[in-house]
């Protein structure tokens, strides 16, 4: 078996060139490629990590696109290792959630190692997105971590803490849908604009490895990535749902801003930062983003340092979410297919949505969707506006 090192195909060693680009082709540079693992036919690394690698595979059989995760062979024989990975299949496979990546299947590999199947997906994680185009707007920040925490209140109905919230465990997805944005203007005449969005992020939450290290970790085991980690954790104590919520406000912090709020050269050092040091507020930081004030005020309760002081579920995390969109918003949660010409018809169904419904439920995020709340800061008489200018 043969690779191509510019278009990742494999080929049997029928020719040395690869007959797409001309490249010559060589031997794979992972010992796996080409080979099955079930009824799966390995083709290509997608990632790699600390406890094994994600690979792009195809269903022998139906010709499926899938990623299976295979366990690190030096693990196989560590039962406290194997027992998470286990965990982490069946965690996500638990919770069937929409922003939860879906394990399929579940195997051992011809030499004993234990592996699992999810759906495939094409995007990136959170991580490149701020990479390149952080500080996000507030209304794209607020879109993907209502997504995230509406895929932790289902991770937390089953007594379940991630516990390892990253960026790097946040998968995005581009979808294409329509959805229009309100924007309020200092304009008499004109108090608002829309616009429609032609793709949306959908959130898929990666990874729940950590998770079962809430069972068993022994005391010189620090679950987490230090710098999402919640002070808590820091302590060595084992985090419960709040800790989530903290990681949570690093994140919405990091999305807006590019910036994480406590940075430091050692972990030593950045846990007592973290311990010690008020929490920056983005707003004062950056005042040149001219962030909503319901930022800062997220971000402080968020990211407190008692876990009392934090909101105390993923349902009042995500209300209070609402109150941060400043002057842009979206008018509805769930975006639907895109049209060619969007009608006024549809138009008016958007913002309709957007003043007629007045609680949250705990199911998912295509479910909330239906509950949309106007954001708190929407002049009534503004409120009156948009709701006429759509009547029949």
């Amino acid at each position: 078996m043969l690779f191509c090192p510019r278009c990742h195909k494999l080929f049997h060693d029928d020719g040395d060139v690869c007959p797409y680009d001309g490249l010559d082709l060589v031997p794979p540079p992972d010992p796996r490629m080409g080979t099955k693992v079930g009824s799966y036919l390995l083709l290509d690394v997608l990632g790699r990590g600390g406890m094994g690698k994600v690979y792009k595979a195809e269903h022998v059989f139906i010709g499926r696109a899938f990623a299976v995760k295979v366990l690190h062979p030096k693990f196989k024989d560590y039962r406290e290792y194997v027992e998470r990975f286990l965990f982490e299949a069946r965690a996500a496979a638990k919770i069937q959630h929409p922003n939860i990546v879906q394990i399929t299947d579940f195997g051992y590999t011809d030499d004993a190692i234990p592996f699992f199947v999810m759906e495939y997906m094409e995007g990136e994680e959170l991580v490149e997105l701020i990479d390149k185009a952080s500080p996000l707007p507030v209304y794209r920040a607020v879109n993907i971590l209502t997504q995230v925490a509406s895929a932790l209140a289902a991770c937390h109905d089953e007594h379940i803490v991630h516990q390892d919230l990253k960026p790097e465990n946040i998968f995005l997805v581009k979808k294409q849908g329509r959805r229009q944005l309100v924007h309020l203007q200092d304009d008499p005449q004109r108090p608002y604009k829309l616009e429609y969005e032609e793709t949306y992020d959908q959130v898929k939450i990666l990874d729940f490895g950590v998770a079962h290290l809430a069972r068993i970790k022994t005391e010189d085991t620090i679950a987490g990535t230090p710098e999402y980690m919640a002070p808590e954790q820091a302590r060595g104590v084992i985090g419960d749902f709040r800790s989530d919520i903290y990681s949570l406000g690093v994140i919405f912090y990091e999305m807006l801003t590019g910036e994480l709020p406590f940075t430091a050269d050692t972990a030593d050092e950045l846990f007592q930062l973290m311990l010690h040091e008020p929490v920056p507020l983005p707003g004062a930081s950056f005042p040149q983003l001219k962030l909503p004030p319901a930022v800062d005020v997220f971000i402080e309760k968020a990211m407190a340092k008692d876990p009392e002081q934090r909101h105390q579920s993923m349902d009042e995390l995500m209300l209070a979410l609402r109150t941060c969109f400043g002057d842009v918003f979206y008018s509805r949660d769930l975006p639907t297919v895109l049209e060619k010409s969007p009608v006024a018809e549809s138009l008016r169904a958007d913002l309709q949505s957007l003043f007629n419904s007045d609680q949250i439920d705990r199911r998912s995020s295509v479910q909330r969707a239906r509950t949309t709340k106007p954001p708190a800061h929407l002049d009534p008489s503004l409120k009156a506006d948009l709701s006429s200018l759509f009547k029949k």
